[in-house]
């Protein structure tokens, strides 16, 4: 089983913009829609980039919202990228797609609800919870996640549709406070029509750790409903979880985690979610994972990679192999900055795959790219 490196691609870069978190998905008549998280990168500002543009990380931001890109077949460029409508409350923050049988096309994530430097200070003196940095004024806020859907191949959408709240989570600390779990990995459609999308969500049960859990649809997205069986382990969180209907039979969670030295867990389900069996650890370090089913039933797990040296990483898992016996597949190793990964892989027409991710170039400036690659 062979990967092969044919080309790497600069899909979306821009000095004004920290791009990130990149989702593409192949449409009926073979191009390829990016989408991707955006908001205004100040740095340029200043001029040439200093040694700490690489590493800081700045994925909050009042402007923050999710952009797309169309490709052709080859992933050249059709247009230049556009901003999808924003919340009228909260900035967009992950660019998951999906593209339903029916060839509904989905776009869903959470949000962040910013507070002013004012507002912030007397939140805090008040002892009300935001998010905050150190030196930084302003404060953020968990605003729930959302799906919204588009009938013409990503040209209009749909408003957010806010997800439903875990009944057993913390209740909000604001009055108008959504509470749906955070929604960033792979939708699964089931041989019934069915939609699954796994959320996190920490502060449940009273437990701290971030758990995983389905919420499901029968009407192509418009309504969701929480799945019975919730996905959790103790002193381990379990982060941005992604589906798959991988292997023949059984639904797979692929979860990013915290307190697990980076280390993949995965738990899999033999009744199309309605439960799970005990979450485990695999030997695979990733940032955050992307599962993809090939047509002849193999598996393409690819994943970011945040150690040196620095980039994404695949793996090539035949059915019922075990996922860290697979070899691993050297994608990028030159990211000069761990802000990096989250990748995203879509079959094309012509049999090739297409792996975005974002990633920093020689001046600290994050930027969308693609690997194209075929498999024998």
């Amino acid at each position: 089983m062979t990967i092969r490196l044919l080309e790497h691609k600069t899909l979306y870069r821009d000095e004004r913009f920290f791009s990130a978190f990149p989702n593409v998905v192949t449409l009926p008549e073979g191009d390829v829609l990016l989408a991707f998280r955006r908001a205004p990168d100040h740095r340029w500002m200043f001029g040439q980039a200093n040694e700490e543009d690489f590493d800081s990380v700045d994925h909050w931001h009042f402007r923050s919202h999710i952009a797309v890109r169309r490709f052709d077949g080859g992933i050249e460029p059709i247009d230049e990228a556009s901003s999808l409508p924003v919340h009228a409350e909260a900035g967009d923050q992950d660019a998951n797609l999906f593209l339903t049988r029916s060839g509904k096309l989905l776009q869903y994530g959470f949000l962040w609800y910013p507070v002013t430097s004012v507002a912030a200070g007397r939140l805090e003196e008040l002892g009300k919870p935001l998010y905050r940095r150190v030196g930084e004024g302003e404060g953020y806020l968990y605003w729930g996640s959302y799906v919204r859907s588009s009938m013409d191949g990503g040209r209009s959408w749909s408003p957010h549709r806010m997800m439903p709240a875990w009944p057993d989570a913390k209740p909000p600390a604001y009055k108008h406070q959504p509470k749906g779990a955070a929604l960033r990995g792979r939708m699964v459609q089931l041989a019934s029509g069915r939609l699954l999308v796994a959320g996190y969500l920490g502060d449940v049960c009273g437990t701290p750790e971030c758990t995983a859990q389905l919420f499901m649809s029968d009407d192509e997205g418009e309504t969701w409903e929480l799945a019975p069986e919730r996905i959790m382990m103790d002193q381990i969180h379990l982060q941005e979880p992604a589906l798959a209907l991988w292997p023949k039979g059984a639904l797979t969670v692929f979860n990013r985690t915290d307190g697990n030295k980076d280390r993949l867990v995965i738990a899999q389900s033999l009744d199309d979610g309605e439960t799970f069996d005990l979450p485990r650890t695999m030997e695979i370090k990733g940032h955050p994972y992307d599962p993809l089913v090939l047509p002849d039933g193999r598996l393409l797990l690819v994943y970011g990679y945040r150690h040196e040296p620095m980039g994404v990483r695949a793996r090539l898992v035949e059915p019922g192999q075990p996922l860290q016996e697979a070899k691993e597949h050297v994608i990028r190793d030159d990211s000069p900055s761990k802000d990096t990964g989250y990748p995203s892989a879509t079959l094309l027409a012509d049999g090739r795959i297409l792996i975005a991710y974002y990633i920093t170039n020689e001046t600290g400036v994050r930027g969308i790219e693609g690997t194209l690659i075929e498999i024998d």
